[in-house]
């Protein structure tokens, strides 16, 4: 009998229509994880959507649903496309119930003044009896179908057993309009039917603005899907046809005209052109991109018409990876939310105990059943822990679009959290301060021999070769105008030494002089080019030595200056590096680093790194994402400057698709500053609540003001997470 084969795991999301708070969200992790063969789930707050990674083997997708269902909200199986229209029908449905009820409202709030203003003797028993009459009928459809939102949440709650933020809300608007009622009814000196329409209104009000801001902070990450184009130009036996670009399969040949964006990834195939990748990189001049170079969905032409191999569906590509890694990123809380998430648990029903206890304090000190039900309103209103919930997610989310206009890819939202508190970075060389290829930096000649000379004998003796040593020289000659050289003979590689092609010899010093003879002055200068880390080249003709060719990697163009911004933000740099010493020491000192160890292992990578956190340092490490993977694993954030178009780097924390390295600056100022509003959003929520929740008690604060402050602190926070987006890198 053979072994069964174990299912590779899944991940779906499923778009979750009903929370309401921070408890919500919790309540939906836990049923989700109680699922046999689910092994994560992550709600984001911010976008109502729910990842889940499971075993398709032991759970489906549908069984899933039926769970979160289970529990009173909706659940459906994210799909951007499917979704558009219910969400617009929500969105209009929500403005609608806002508009009515602000007409309601408006109309309450005139009788009700016409009331206040004349007061107990100014206008006839009958006329006040009348007005009050309209003003209640008026009232009731706006404590009814307008609040509907907040019925439907709080009996939801109740059925599963559980006290949701709805419940305080309903109850809060279910008393003020009973207590109006009844003075009605009964006459009573004074009636605040006004409140329960107004306190509707604000809350309807507050929520609906609170959903815009919410949905302005995840833009960002929602316009990637935005990116790609809907159709594509496949080419054809018989021309080129129309078609949905969800059609593309490998293999397939699209024609992308100029201004169009590449709807899949592949490769140029026929043509060249300049490419916009700004989604990926952030950064706004265009690459040069040939024949066979590769180019990713979403990214546009701005060049010449180009055909394109693809070589991957578009569903599964670069953009697509991209997508899943910010929905990931924006569902996994930071730990400053799952504390905050555990008060949340207890605050509905703390604030049903306030309450309770405000009618009692109430009752006791002698007033009337009208007063006692309307402060019970206000605290049950006032109290509603929106702030607390909305603090951090709108923080991260906000943060997470902005990251991603400049290329800088955050896995989670914790990532942020320890990104805010490193104190050293750990550097790579190659790669990371430097641009990861040789290119030359200096030649020094012979007597009566031009560098354009020693150059074409160069590139001559390597011909066509791979090297990059090789590419390095002929780069640097069509940088300049090289003679036509002789025509050597066929190239032969001489492996660790050099390369020999006739009369023509290029290699290391010892290699030359096997038959050439180097005069002192120029011996001079080859050791000065040493002892400052560059990589020699010997060029020899025949017996003589024509000179000598200085290579280095050369440090990335904004590596001082991202440098100088590390160490400015407090950081203590140093540079750990697997290339030789001389090679590290230059690199270092041309950037003013004092700190740098040379030969470094992968191994002796991580040591540092754990040698470092052992003497109480939060250590950020950058790296290319290729030897420096264990690295990244180990420090506190791992930050991987990613090469080509594969962003799955799973050993760092933040990927950096920018080819830069002021990135890893931005990515702890924008940390810092994500943290701050964090702090920020925090502390207003919890100043809110001290002080609000004991003035609802006291009378202070009636309903109305009770939901116009409710209301205000969910946008004061959402607004003040909001101002993230416009958060820019110093010039």
């Amino acid at each position: 009998m053979g072994a069964v084969t174990a299912a590779a795991p899944a991940e779906t999301g499923l778009f979750l229509d009903g929370l309401r708070c921070a408890g919500c969200v919790s309540r939906v992790e836990r049923r989700l994880r109680e699922e046999p063969g689910v092994a994560e789930a992550a709600v984001s707050f911010t976008s109502h959507r729910a990842l889940v990674r499971f075993d398709p083997a032991r759970v489906a997708v549908e069984q899933l649903v039926a769970a979160v269902e289970s529990l009173g909200f909706e659940a459906v199986p994210f799909d951007p496309d499917a979704l558009e229209r219910p969400a617009a029908r929500d969105a209009r449905e929500a403005l609608v119930r806002v508009l009515v009820a602000a007409f309601l409202a408006g109309n309450v709030m005139l009788l009700a003044a016409g009331l206040y203003l004349a007061g107990p003797d100014g206008m006839e028993p009958d006329v006040r009896r009348m007005l009050r009459g309209l003003a209640l009928a008026l009232s009731l459809p706006a404590a009814t179908w307008c609040a509907a939102p907040f019925w439907r949440g709080a009996w939801a709650g109740l059925r599963r057993g559980e006290i949701s933020i709805d419940l305080p809300v309903a109850l809060g608007v279910g008393t003020a309009f009973a207590a109006s009622a009844f003075g009605t009814l009964t006459d009573a000196p004074h009636v605040f039917v006004d409140s329960a329409a107004m306190i509707v209104f604000l809350i309807l009000l507050g929520r609906t603005l609170e959903r815009g801001a919410r949905a302005r902070a995840a833009g960002a990450v929602e316009r990637l899907g935005a990116l790609a184009p809907e159709t594509a130009l496949r080419r054809t036996d018989a021309g080129r046809e129309e078609v949905p670009a969800a059609e593309l399969q490998v293999g397939d040949r699209v024609i992308v005209p100029p201004g169009s964006a590449f709807p899949a990834d592949g490769t140029l195939a026929v043509g060249g052109s300049e490419v916009d990748e700004s989604l990926l990189t952030g950064e706004s001049d265009p690459v040069v991109r040939g024949v066979g170079d590769a180019v990713v969905r979403g990214s546009r032409n701005v060049g010449a018409e180009v055909e394109v191999a693809i070589t991957a569906r578009p569903g599964e590509g670069t953009l697509a990876r991209l997508a899943a890694l910010l929905e990931r990123a924006e569902a996994e809380r930071p730990r400053v939310q799952r504390q905050v998430d555990r008060v949340a648990r207890v605050f509905a029903p703390a604030v049903l105990v306030a309450a309770g206890a405000t009618a009692v304090g109430w009752a006791l000190t002698g007033h009337g059943l009208a007063e006692i039900a309307l402060a019970a309103s206000s605290v049950l209103i006032v109290a509603c822990p929106c702030a607390l919930g909305l603090a951090t997610p709108a923080a991260v989310t906000a943060a997470l679009g902005r990251a991603a206009a400049g290329g800088i890819l955050f896995k989670s939202g914790e990532a942020f959290e320890r990104c805010a508190r490193v104190d050293t970075a750990v550097l790579d060389k190659t790669g990371t301060l430097s641009e990861g290829r040789l290119a030359v930096e200096d030649a020094v000649c012979a007597a009566g021999v031009e560098r354009a000379e020693l150059l074409a004998a160069a590139v001559a003796a390597e011909g066509a070769s791979l090297h990059p040593v090789a590419g390095a020289l002929r780069t640097a000659a069509g940088a300049g105008a090289v003679p036509e050289p002789e025509e050597p003979a066929a190239s032969k590689l001489v492996p660790g030494r050099g390369v020999v092609a006739g009369a023509l010899r290029v290699g290391s010093r010892g290699f030359v002089e096997e038959v050439a003879t180097l005069d002192p002055a120029l011996a001079s200068e080859a050791e000065r080019l040493a002892r400052d880390g560059h990589s020699l080249a010997f060029v020899a003709r025949g017996s003589r030595v024509l000179g000598v060719v200085a290579l280095s990697d050369p440090p990335r163009a904004d590596a001082r200056e991202a440098t100088d911004r590390l160490r400015a933000l407090g950081l203590d740099l140093r540079v750990v590096s697997g290339d030789h010493a001389d090679a590290v020491r230059y690199a270092a000192r041309r950037l003013q680093l004092d700190t740098f160890r040379a030969g470094a292992t992968p191994e002796e990578k991580v040591a540092e790194v754990r040698a470092l956190q052992y003497a109480g340092r939060r250590v950020l490490v950058a790296g290319d994402g290729v030897n420096d993977a264990a690295a990244l694993a180990a420090a506190d954030v791992g930050i991987a400057l990613a090469r080509g178009v594969d962003v799955a780097l799973h050993a760092a924390d933040v990927v950096v698709r920018a080819p830069r390295l002021g990135a890893v600056a931005d990515a702890v100022a924008l940390s810092r500053t994500t943290l701050r509003r964090i702090r920020e959003n925090l502390g207003f929520a919890v100043a809110y609540n001290v002080v609000a929740v004991p003035l609802a008690m006291a009378g202070v604060l009636g309903p109305l003001g009770a939901a116009l402050a409710m209301s205000a602190s969910s946008l004061l926070v959402t607004g003040n997470a909001s101002r993230i987006l416009r958060w820019r890198p110093p010039a």
